[in-house]
């Protein structure tokens, strides 16, 4: 049965709400909340089929994510038995900034080179569901298990900037850059998935701490 509960409605949107806006920057270690502005990223890697249109390989490190403050809750459907979650968000800007190396080919041309990365997706549209389970603990109540998560997104513009190409050559990477900007789309679906999985383990990371400490009654009384 699905269920619109108004109390677990309210509950799940201040999750949202005081992970966000004035809130985002602090850690919040209670619900084992991160710092989120700038979002740290360790690692992200991209290793593509080379006989692909988009065939990359690719290592993202010391990433910095801004604009995760900004994520506007536009959305949420909820079933209680068994537990299923699906949030859509809007942001309006995220930025990246990493270091990166690559090689490989972007549609009909090699690349290749080691430097400072920008990825700037504008209007994002980001979608983030989860299954889960109810676990009872050892005082008896019952509380939210997150299991399998999944994300969808879709973006009006993606803008990426990769310096130091082919070992400092201006001429061929400004070249580059330039086709890259142009065929956006077709390298953001190539690109795209693992930079948003690395948004959605945030996501997930923020709204498991939570429910995984707040007992089932909290959030559907009428359930209880």
């Amino acid at each position: 049965m699905k269920s619109r509960s108004v109390a677990a409605f309210f509950y799940l949107a201040s999750v949202v709400t005081i992970t966000s806006g004035a809130v985002l920057p602090l850690r919040i270690r209670k619900y084992r909340i991160p710092k989120l502005e700038p979002l740290r990223v360790d690692q992200i890697k991209v290793d593509q089929d080379q006989s692909a249109a988009v065939g990359i390989n690719l290592v993202a490190h010391d990433i910095d994510i801004h604009g995760v403050s900004q994520a506007q809750l536009k959305d949420m459907d909820i079933q209680v038995d068994p537990p299923v979650f699906k949030m859509k968000f809007f942001f309006p800007r995220v930025e990246l900034l990493a270091k990166y190396k690559i090689s490989g080919k972007v549609l009909i041309l090699p690349i290749q080179g080691k430097g400072d990365a920008n990825i700037t997706m504008v209007n994002l549209d980001l979608e983030f569901g989860f299954d889960a389970e109810w676990v009872k603990k050892e005082n008896g109540v019952q509380y939210l298990k997150m299991k399998d998560h999944y994300i969808k997104y879709d973006t009006t513009r993606n803008y990426i900037k990769l310096d130091n190409l082919f070992n400092g050559n201006k001429a061929l990477g400004d070249r580059l850059n330039e086709f890259i900007d142009v065929n956006w789309r077709e390298v953001t679906q190539e690109l795209g998935p693992p930079f948003a999985d690395a948004i959605a383990l945030v996501i997930r990371r923020i709204v498991s701490g939570i429910l995984e400490q707040v007992p089932r009654d909290n959030i559907f009384p009428e359930k209880a």
